[in-house]
């Protein structure tokens, strides 16, 4: 069997083959005798059908089943014979099948780059973490205050910012009423972000069971367009005033949210949750830093084909993720090309980061053992909340297996990396 590699590009192989005759014919046979097993030929017992005969009838279908079997065959040893590990299916062209003559094609494969690191040791990569700070401690502390608050009535005063009133209100324009500027019973948040302008400042300084009517000019922004820009007249009778009240910084507050039985204790509690937060993310932006710098460092092409497939993959994840939330991706405005070009850029990159570290991979020698595997399963299980046992089938099934083995070896290959470059860590801001 005839086999020639060529370059088409630094990623793309040409592979041409030509299939001799006589395994051209050996093939024939054996499809039309296992064709003659099953046959039924009028005048003849299965399996006793003439070759000829066979040839006639099914002729046209056997071609094709033998045209594939020589060309899944070899094209299988050609990938072994040029030690060629393709990314995706190839392309088959050319394909030539004449009666009495040998089969040729060419198969057209991509395959990644093969990148030869360049130094790393001893470059200098910066861990930014975010410091703990009371400030954030406190506003954590103070969402739990928040989930605890209660609505006290208010009898005193008017109203004013950040009190919740409870309003019986009326929108006519022209005497006639506007149905969705009309209520009773409602609950309104007293402040200017949460409704219009106009109806804010005419609340506000308002005492309970007092009404007043005023002339308003609706905003051109106005989600009804009919009434954009509309002169209309407001009545507001204010029925109740409520002010939020939150419990006390104290210990009794600890002792309700959490497991501590003081604030201090709580606070400390807190603190390390942010520090712990902190880290994990500080260790996070580590690792796209130092990727980052080893693919500035590392110019290689990529599989067009590839990044193609990546970049339909990342924009059909994304559609799907809208789908599911409830929004429909079918609008006139919606071009769905430009929709998946967008993702063309973090297709590329993924993709570099692979090749990143399957490459320190490969120059540190990465093992993967069964230890390593064990630890994470066993963390995948606690994470989903499911048994080892049942984690590892799932797996198995879904060819998740090889994914995992992939992922522990470039966890693997970065940990190698980063304890070959020198860390400076530095405090940010949160």
């Amino acid at each position: 069997m005839k086999i020639e590699l060529s370059e088409v590009e630094s990623c793309v192989k040409k592979i041409t083959i030509e299939v001799p005759l006589e395994r051209v014919e050996q093939e024939k046979s054996t499809v039309l005798a296992d064709l003659a097993k099953s046959a039924n030929i009028p005048g003849y017992r299965k399996g006793k059908a003439p070759k000829k005969i066979l040839e006639k009838r099914y002729g046209k279908s056997a071609m094709g089943d033998v045209i594939q079997r020589l060309i899944q065959d070899a094209y299988r040893q050609a990938l072994e014979k040029n030690n060629l590990n393709p990314v995706g299916d190839p392309v088959i062209e050319d394909v030539s099948f004449e009666e009495n003559a040998p089969l040729s094609f060419s198969a057209m494969v991509e395959v990644l780059p093969e990148v030869e690191l360049k130094e790393y040791e001893g470059v200098v990569v910066k861990k930014k973490v975010a410091q703990a700070t009371d400030e954030e401690v406190d506003k954590t502390i103070g969402q739990f205050r928040e989930r605890l608050a209660r609505l006290e009535p208010v009898e005193d005063r008017p109203a004013a910012d950040e009190d919740y009133v409870i309003i019986d209100f009326r929108a006519t324009r022209d005497g006639k009423e506007i149905a969705p500027l009309t209520g009773q019973g409602k609950q309104v948040h007293l402040r200017p972000d949460d409704m219009l302008e106009v109806v804010y400042s005419g609340i506000r300084g308002m005492n309970k069971g007092e009404e007043k009517t005023f002339t308003a000019v609706l905003p051109k922004e106005f989600p009804d367009p009919d009434l954009a820009e509309a002169t209309i007249e407001f009545y507001v009778k204010v029925n109740e005033i409520k002010k939020k009240a939150l419990p006390e910084l104290d210990d009794a507050l600890a002792q309700e949210v959490s497991e501590f039985d003081t604030m201090e204790g709580f606070r400390e509690s807190i603190q390390r949750s942010i520090r712990r937060r902190n880290e994990a993310m500080a260790e996070n932006d580590l690792r796209q830093e130092v990727v980052a710098m080893l693919i500035a460092a590392n110019t290689f092409d990529l599989p067009p084909r590839m990044v193609e497939r990546r970049t339909q993959a990342l924009a059909e994840r994304t559609e799907q993720r809208f789908r599911e939330s409830g929004v429909e991706m079918g609008q006139s405005h919606y071009n769905r090309a430009d929709f998946i070009e967008r993702f063309r850029e973090n297709a590329e990159r993924e993709i570099r980061e692979e090749i990143i570290l399957a490459s320190a991979a490969k120059k540190e020698k990465v093992e993967v053992t069964e230890a390593d595997m064990a630890r994470e399963i066993s963390e995948l299980s606690r994470m989903v909340g499911q048994p080892e046992d049942v984690v590892k089938r799932q797996l198995s099934q879904s060819d998740g297996m090889m994914g995992l083995y992939q992922k522990v070896v470039f966890d693997k290959a970065y940990e190698t990396v980063l304890g070959k470059l020198k860390i400076e860590e530095e405090s940010k801001e949160s």
